[in-house]
């Protein structure tokens, strides 16, 4: 059902492509982790060298694009029925060109589906970074936030399209303070929050090495 069950039958299994069987979907390919914090992840996000175009449509998010051993977003709709499955914790690892590394890591996340527009529900921080996802001092808390693409605006706190402002496919409320799914600048740059950015590490203006989003069943 997910990489958490492959992880349970056999600890020995190494990082990389399964077939796992998800509600209504039936068997699908992922990527799992079998080694971070003890495995068992379910990868739904990678960035690591700029290979893939994640300024992509709200089909194409819903559907899922990219190559599973290099770049990717394993879909929304993937992501619903593997996360309807039990509870899921979340982590996000990320790495910038001096190869210095970070982590955040929430005890719980969910995803609805479609015609909740994906909404997210997040909680629960701890990591080595300061939390850019459901901080309450500022505006950018994407909990209880609309999935948003350039051709569908969901943010809830900006007046634009923040999907459209940011070049990405993202949980935007007021544009946020991290930009995962930005554009791969590669290092330091002059524009604010559009390449590959989480603020209270590199600030706006850095555009990170690599970034990975998994899941993992906890209950």
């Amino acid at each position: 059902m997910d990489c958490t069950s492959l992880h349970n039958i056999n600890c020995g299994l190494n990082s990389g492509l399964y077939r796992i069987k998800l509600p209504f979907l039936g068997h699908v390919s992922v990527f799992c982790d079998m080694e971070t914090d003890g495995g068992g992840w379910t990868v739904f996000q990678k960035r690591q060298d700029g290979s893939v175009d994640f300024y992509r449509p709200w089909i194409e998010y819903k559907n899922g694009f990219g190559n599973l051993r290099s770049e990717f977003w394993l879909g929304n709709e993937k992501l619903h029925h593997l996360l309807s499955q039990g509870r899921y914790e979340m982590r996000m690892d990320m790495e910038d060109f001096d190869n210095q590394t970070r982590y955040v890591k929430y005890t719980s996340f969910n995803v609805g589906n479609e015609s909740t527009k994906y909404i997210v529900t997040i909680s629960g921080f701890s990591g080595n970074v300061e939390d850019c996802f459901t901080s309450s001092t500022t505006n950018n808390n994407m909990n209880n936030t609309k999935f948003s693409t350039w051709d569908e605006d969901n943010d809830s706190l900006f007046t634009g399209s923040c999907a459209a402002l940011k070049k990405s496919g993202w949980w935007h409320s007021a544009c946020n303070c991290a930009n995962p799914n930005g554009r791969y600048l590669a290092g330091e740059t002059t524009l604010s929050n559009v390449g590959v950015t989480y603020h209270h590490w590199r600030t706006k203006f850095y555009s990170l090495k690599s970034t990975r989003f998994m899941v993992r069943r906890v209950a």
